[in-house]
C-alpha cells in the first residue's frame, strides 16, 4: 500500500468520524473530507487547492462573506501553510461572480486533515443570493512536476446509493468505500455486489451481500476485499448497491495501476433516493415552473430568467396563460384519464409532438382550464415532461393549479 493511499484513507477515516450528527451542509456548511499538505516519504509532495465562487451577480446585494476553517484529524484547529500564511482559518469577502483560490504550499512533512467552508451570510428568497460553488482537488508533485490530481467531491446524505466497482487484486486494481453514519444512533448498512454478465442485455448476478453496523457518528473506510466486507474478493466488475437504516455520507475510490505506480479517482455515487421524477406540484397563478426538477418558486425575481420553463401569467382578472420561457416549448394534448396519462402518454409519444413557444390560454371559460387536461413541455434543457391538471383551485379571481408532473430524464 503506497504513501498516497495511506494518506487518503487515513485522513478520510478520521474526518468522517468527527462529522456532526446532522449533515453539516444542512446548516450551510460545506465539508471537505480530504485535505492534505506536505512531502511524503517517496519523494512526492501534496498540496490542496480550493476554488470558491460567489454565484451572486448583483453588486448591490451579493457580497458574500465566507470563512474557511482547517482541522486536524482529531478535530483540533490546524495551522496549514497556505498562500495567506500559516493559518487555521481564512475569512473572505467575495464580490459578484468572484472566484477565490486557496492553496497550500506543500511545505513541511505530509499531514492530513479536513476543512469546512462556512457561508456567513443570511439566506434570502432568491436562489443565487449569497450562494457559493466549491471545487476542491489535491495536486501530487514529484521532482517539481505534477504527476497526478485527485478531486475531492462533497457528498450528500443518502439512504440508498450505487457506484461502479472493479477489482483485480493481482493487478493492484481496487475499489474502496468510505462511509459515515450521519445519525446519533446505530446504523445498519447493507452492501450488495452485482456482477456485470454477458450478454449485457441480461440481468446482473448477485455476487455477494454483507451487513455491518456503524455506531453513532461512526465510520468505515476499506477496500471491498477487506475481511470485514468481502474477504477473498479477487476479481469483480459490476456495481455496489448499498442501503442503510439512517442517513450516511458515501465516497468511493478507484485505485488503478500505471507503469509508474498507482493512481486514484474519487467517485460520487448515484443517489437512488434522489431519482424521483414524478410528483404533485402546486402552481400558484403568477408564479414560474421549472419542469426539469420540477419546482415552483413562490418568490419570483423578474430578473431571474433561468431556470424557469413556464410562467403562469396573469393577464387580467379573468384572463391567464402558461407562457414558455428560456427556449422551452409547450404542446397541448387534451383531457386524459389516469390510465391514459400513465400508459399512453409515453416518452415516444411526447417526442412526436410539435412544440411551440406560444402561450396556452387558461382564461375563464377556456376548455384548457379543466381537470385532467394534459399538456407536454420540452424544457430548455431538452427534457420531455408530461403534466396533467389534477385540480383547478379558485382563490378569488385567481385559478391556481394542482399538477401531476412526470419528467423523462
Amino acid at each position: 500500500m503506497t504513501t498516497r493511499w495511506i494518506c487518503f484513507l487515513a485522513s478520510l477515516v478520521a474526518v468522517l468520524a468527527v462529522l456532526p450528527a446532522d449533515p453539516a451542509h444542512a446548516f450551510g456548511d460545506k465539508v471537505i473530507p480530504q485535505f492534505v499538505n506536505g512531502a511524503g516519504g517517496d519523494g512526492t509532495t501534496f498540496r490542496t487547492k480550493i476554488d470558491i465562487t460567489n454565484l451572486g451577480p448583483d453588486p448591490s446585494t451579493r457580497l458574500t462573506k465566507v470563512k474557511v476553517l482547517f482541522f486536524r484529524q482529531n478535530g483540533a484547529p490546524w495551522q496549514v501553510p497556505t498562500g495567506q500564511g500559516n493559518v487555521s482559518e481564512i475569512a473572505l469577502n467575495l464580490g459578484p461572480f468572484q472566484t477565490q483560490r486557496i492553496e497550500t504550499t506543500g511545505a513541511g512533512a505530509l499531514e492530513a486533515g479536513y476543512a469546512i467552508v462556512r457561508n456567513l451570510e443570511g439566506s434570502t428568497v432568491y436562489a443565487e443570493d449569497y450562494q457559493i460553488a466549491l471545487t476542491v482537488f489535491y495536486e501530487v508533485l514529484k521532482g517539481g512536476s505534477t504527476i497526478d490530481t485527485v478531486s475531492v467531491p462533497v457528498g450528500a446524505p443518502t439512504l440508498v446509493w450505487v457506484f461502479p466497482a472493479e477489482m483485480a487484486v493481482s493487478q493492484n486494481l481496487l475499489t474502496g468505500l468510505a462511509i459515515v453514519n450521519l445519525s446519533e444512533q446505530q446504523n445498519q448498512v447493507t452492501l450488495e455486489l452485482w456482477s456485470a454478465t454477458t450478454p449485457l442485455s441480461g440481468a446482473a448476478s448477485r455476487a455477494g451481500t454483507t451487513n455491518f453496523s456503524l455506531s453513532a457518528r461512526g465510520q468505515a473506510a476499506r477496500f471491498l476485499n477487506d475481511a470485514s466486507f468481502f474477504p477473498g474478493l479477487a476479481n469483480f466488475r459490476g456495481m455496489v448497491l448499498g442501503y442503510s437504516d439512517r442517513p450516511v455520507s458515501i465516497l468511493a475510490l478507484l485505485q488503478s495501476p500505471t507503469p509508474s505506480g498507482v493512481q486514484y479517482a474519487t467517485m460520487v455515487p448515484a443517489y437512488a433516493d434522489s431519482l424521483r421524477r414524478n410528483t404533485y406540484l402546486y402552481l400558484r397563478q403568477g408564479y414560474p415552473l421549472d419542469a426539469d426538477v420540477p419546482v415552483s418558486d413562490y418568490f419570483l425575481n423578474e430578473d431571474d430568467q433561468i431556470p424557469w420553463d413556464l410562467l403562469y401569467e396573469t393577464v387580467s382578472a379573468t384572463s391567464r396563460r402558461l407562457v414558455p420561457r428560456q427556449g422551452a416549448g409547450i404542446a397541448l394534448i387534451g383531457v386524459r384519464n389516469t390510465s391514459q396519462f400513465d400508459n399512453d402518454v409515453t416518452q415516444e409519444f411526447l417526442r412526436g409532438l410539435s412544440y411551440t413557444p406560444n402561450p396556452v390560454d387558461l382564461s375563464d371559460g377556456s376548455p384548457n382550464l379543466a381537470n385532467q387536461m394534459v399538456f407536454a413541455v420540452r424544457t430548455a434543457l431538452g427534457r420531455f415532461v408530461k403534466i396533467r391538471i389534477a385540480e383547478v383551485i379558485t382563490a378569488g379571481t385567481e385559478r391556481d393549479l394542482s399538477l401531476e408532473v412526470f419528467v423523462y430524464r
